[in-house]
């Protein structure tokens, strides 16, 4: 799963990174993106890339009230083509989530004290590049203002929300968590932005595990599990202190 990451680039980088045009519009940078959380996503529209604003945890556009529920913030690849909830956007609305990094937590045993617990890992890419998680958006609106016979829709109480898809993790993964998100190469990505693109089994065969190599992490400290706390100190590498030696990887 992803819970957590790290959006810290400028919109600058991001544009020039991912060749999109810079949005018209600011966005808060965060060293702890949670959950409902405003994010940034790479969308494709007309043939052309560009950057636009969504909160993290999709909202399926049948649901009733967006407020109830759990956060929809990711999706198994395995099965998004083919769950109600996801199998529409899978279709037709995929987007490229940007990270500088992403948090995961390795499982402990149940009763574990949480000062006990395994630290987190802050897991970048080797080449210190930006990284390119495969998502899914949606787009829900108040029934009242739902599409009238034409297809318009009004965009005054519109709900753009995504979701970070996830896969089997490699074996650089495993000794952390049993999934990763997907990550994207750059080769993949006119491919998956495509809205045009409706080959399942062509998509579904890109929600591979990241290739080997390509990954780095570290261990940082337990106030990462503050969602206050957001600034790039939690990034540093934890206190050799915090962690017990059979849990350093």
């Amino acid at each position: 799963m992803c819970g957590r990451f790290v959006s810290a680039a400028s919109l600058e980088q991001i544009a020039a990174h991912f060749d999109t045009p810079l949005p018209g519009f600011d966005a808060p940078r965060s060293y702890n993106v949670a959950p409902t959380a405003d994010i940034v996503a790479v969308v494709a529209n007309d043939n052309a890339r560009q950057i636009e604003t969504f909160r993290w945890g999709l909202v399926p556009a049948w649901s009733k009230d967006p407020t109830k529920g759990p956060p929809l913030f990711n999706a198994r690849s395995e099965t998004a083509s083919t769950k109600n909830t996801f199998r529409s956007a899978f279709v037709r609305r995929r987007c490229i989530v940007p990270a500088d990094g992403f948090y995961e937590w390795p499982k402990a045993p149940k009763g574990t004290s949480p000062d006990e617990r395994p630290l987190p890992h802050y897991i970048t890419r080797t080449d210190g590049g930006m990284l390119a998680m495969a998502g899914l958006w949606e787009r829900w609106w108040p029934p009242e203002d739902a599409p009238d016979s034409s297809g318009s829709v009004s965009e005054r109480r519109v709900l753009h929300s995504a979701t970070v898809l996830t896969t089997a993790a490699n074996d650089f993964m495993v000794p952390i968590h049993d999934r990763m998100p997907v990550l994207l190469e750059r080769s993949a990505w006119d491919a998956w932005l495509d809205p045009a693109n409706d080959g399942i089994d062509m998509l579904s065969a890109m929600c591979a595990p990241a290739a080997e190599g390509i990954l780095r992490s570290h261990q940082v400290g337990r106030v990462l599990g503050n969602v206050r706390n957001s600034d790039a100190s939690l990034i540093e590498p934890a206190d050799p202190t915090e962690a017990a030696p059979d849990r350093l990887f």
